[in-house]
């Protein structure tokens, strides 16, 4: 057995190397189909090259070929669903893929009984309709090859002595052209003379071969040795697998094909492009372990001072809205020195109507975008109004934040002059005849909440009442910010001074005035009265 599987294997190898048509040449061509299926069933019909007809039919129960009955099956069932797979595919075959198709399907095996013995009756009668017979193949195939260098002319026992060269050899004929015939040489010495003609491909392995006349197809020479002489001529290629080329002025039309060269290469190409792989990883590994290390010290020393986050996070907020006050304290004393009327006719505006200033601010604050939008779109269609509307939109927009910052600031004025009025301990540094003092008083007053809410998120457990009073600094900011821009408007940027009042029927300020006068002047007269009575002086 072992001595008859090496002579078939040899021979089965080189027959699929050279056989131009595959398994195709052993099945018969199909030049007509007919797929039909139905609720009550389905059927095939086929019609070959040589006009033979097959019929295969699954219709209410019943299974025939050609007509004649062979079983029965039930509908639905598990043979019914192969069957009807397989028209499934063959729906969309034709000839070749559809020959293969139909002779590689098999029995189910989940069937069993009459339905498996029916399955097998129709496989069977696929098959035998399909493939051609042995001897018309191997004739076929006979005509084409023709083997010399054993005692026998057998191709399994020329080849026995060179299994080991059969990789090789398939490489050296892989695609290659046979024409009409393949004549192969193994281990023996081929002359081909000068002024004959070989019609077809030659294959040598193992030997030596000399050209001196021409050969109308492709030369494989394998583990050997090919010499060309000045009248020597090859149509195709000169293929060399590990064999020595004597190229003496001859002719290859085709040219030289090195096929150990093509896969040192390909050996090359992929063993370079495994150094790339391994580098580009070992690379990525080096990194990731760069990250990982990094991370950890980071995470211990982000854990050395997890006690103290909310700490810093805290004292960071409080210093954050420290310095906002400080630098909306330098912009407000700006506005200070170089519009302080302006400034006071807002504020005055806010205080004595903040309900209509916060209403004309959050209408303005509304019409902001559609006015800008506008106001581009007028400019842009004259003509001479192109060079403005380039200026008009940065400028709108800057313009309305400087007048949302005036206004917010005028609002703080006022809160810094209400705090030096009440009798809370920490105001008495507050100096109402300063304005500057009044206007950074009023804006720690403004953004008390936020302050309040860092320094209580010290404390974890605290942090909704943080949140809660962050909450409470925003709606505090977005209020002070609406009164602030209406008074603006309503001023048209403190250029309105008869506005001031023009709602009020009591001027607050002058009574309190008046008031604080009134307490100065009997303060005043208590004392020159003690100093008066003569019974004070003991």
């Amino acid at each position: 057995m072992y001595r008859l599987l090496r002579s078939i294997l040899p021979v089965l190898a080189l027959g699929v190397l050279i056989l131009p048509d595959g398994a195709h040449g052993q099945l018969r061509e199909i030049v007509a189909k007919s797929v039909s299926a139905s609720s009550s069933g389905a059927s095939l019909e086929l019609t070959f090259a040589d006009e033979r007809e097959l019929e295969v039919s699954f219709e209410n129960g019943s299974v025939s070929v050609d007509g004649e009955s062979i079983g029965s099956y039930e509908p639905g069932s598990d043979l019914d669903a192969a069957w009807r797979a397989l028209l499934g595919d063959a729906m969309g075959l034709e000839n070749g893929p559809l020959a293969d198709r139909l002779v590689a399907w098999e029995v189910p095996e989940d069937l069993a009984g009459e339905a498996r013995a029916t399955a097998t009756t129709v496989d069977e009668a696929l098959e035998e309709a399909l493939q051609v017979s042995t001897a018309s193949a191997s004739a076929t195939v006979q005509s084409r090859i023709m083997v010399s260098g054993s005692e026998d002319g057998t191709l399994a026992e020329a080849l026995l002595r060179s299994v080991d060269r059969l990789g090789l050899l398939g490489e050296a004929l892989e695609g290659l052209s046979t024409g009409d015939r393949l004549r192969i040489h193994v281990e023996e010495d081929v002359v081909v003379p000068e002024g004959s003609v070989v019609e077809g491909s030659m294959v040598v392995i193992e030997g030596m071969l000399t050209i001196e006349g021409e050969i109308r197809g492709d030369v494989v020479v394998v583990d050997g040795s090919v010499e060309i002489l000045e009248t020597g001529v090859v149509h195709g290629e000169l293929r060399a697998a590990d064999a020595r080329i004597l190229r003496n002025r001859g002719e290859i039309g085709g040219g030289i094909v090195d096929v150990l060269e093509t896969e040192r290469d390909l050996e090359r190409e992929l063993r370079d492009r495994i150094r790339e792989e391994i580098r580009a990883e070992i690379r990525s590994d080096l990194r990731n372990e760069i990250r990982n290390v990094t991370r950890m010290d980071h995470d211990d020393d982000f854990s050395i001072m997890a006690p103290f986050r909310p700490v810093i996070r805290g004292v960071g907020g409080v210093l954050e809205k420290l310095i906002l006050v400080f630098v909306l304290a330098v912009v407000g004393a700006g506005f200070l020195a170089f519009a302080g009327e302006n400034m006071e006719t807002i504020s005055e505006t806010a205080r004595r109507s903040p309900g209509r200033a916060a209403m004309v601010g959050v209408a303005g604050s509304f019409l902001l975008l559609p006015v800008w939008i506008l106001g581009a779109v007028a400019l842009a269609i004259s003509i001479v109004g192109i060079p403005v509307a380039i200026a008009w939109l940065p400028l709108f927009p800057l313009a309305a934040g400087l007048a949302a910052l005036l206004g917010y600031l005028a609002v703080a004025q006022n809160t810094g002059e209400w705090l030096a009025r009440t009798d809370f301990p920490w105001t008495g540094w507050i100096e109402r005849s300063n304005p500057v003092y009044t206007m950074v008083a009023g804006l720690i007053g403004l953004l008390l909440a936020f302050i309040a809410g860092h320094v209580i998120s010290i404390a974890p457990f605290l942090d909704f009442l943080a949140g809660l009073l962050f909450a409470v600094g925003i709606i505090v900011t977005i209020v002070a910010v609406q009164i602030g821009f209406g008074a603006v408007l309503l001023t048209r940027g403190g250029r309105r001074p008869e506005y001031r009042g023009a709602y009020d029927t009591y001027d607050t300020d002058v009574a309190w005035e008046a008031a604080m006068q009134a307490d100065m002047d009997v303060n005043v007269d208590d004392g020159l009265g003690a100093d008066a009575d003569p019974g004070n002086d003991g």
